[in-house]
């Protein structure tokens, strides 16, 4: 499986008084995305995003923030983050 396969699994189900573009993940999620963006070629795409948090960001429109519960719970989040526009990378100007 890869990051994007896993993270597409846990779109696919609808999590209630969640927005659309979050999701609640386990530790053992979590744990697991990590590993998973560590292997995917695209994986030194990562920076820190703040205490507990990182942002994942591959090539394309969607980034992704990935957030460790900070009371040690088990309220970690994904959220999903799309551009409308794509990023400057590979084109002529600006």
């Amino acid at each position: 499986m890869t990051a994007y396969e896993l993270i597409d699994s846990i779109f696919a189900r609808v999590q209630p008084r969640m927005p659309g573009n979050e999701r609640r993940i386990t530790r053992r999620q979590l744990d697991w995305l990590r590993d998973l963006i560590g292997a995917d070629p695209e994986g030194g795409a990562v920076r820190g995003g703040g205490p507990g948090s990182l942002i994942w960001m591959p090539a394309g429109r969607t980034k992704y923030v990935i957030t460790e519960d900070p009371t040690g719970g088990e309220k970690h989040t994904l959220v999903k983050l799309m551009n409308l526009r794509p990023s400057g990378e590979g084109r002529l100007f600006g």
